[in-house]
């Protein structure tokens, strides 16, 4: 996940956990803070390039997953899930 694309864009890295979550253990890799309940109201806050790759996650995945769906239904076309969450992050993480 370090490497630009092709494009030459970054991914954009949503998390999608609450700010208690966020506050108690984040990636630190650049990720944006969007607590899924908050993430039909704040969808301008997005990415406008519709085939721009977002990875989404949570603590384990299903909030992830669920913000997929959410943009996938708003138009975007490049939208992962990290697998697991950040319990499954296998480098150093903040805290």
């Amino acid at each position: 996940m370090s490497g630009y694309r092709i494009s030459g864009e970054k991914p954009f890295i949503l998390d999608v956990r609450g700010p208690d979550e966020f506050g108690q253990m984040r990636l630190g890799i650049g990720e944006t803070l969007m607590p899924l309940g908050a993430l039909r109201k704040r969808i301008k806050e997005l990415p406008e390039n519709k085939n721009r790759e977002i990875i989404c996650y949570c603590k384990i995945s299903l909030r992830g997953y669920e913000a997929q769906l959410v943009l996938e239904s708003n138009g975007w076309k490049n939208v992962k899930i990290m697998e697991g969450g950040i319990m499954a992050w296998p480098y150093p993480r903040e805290k």
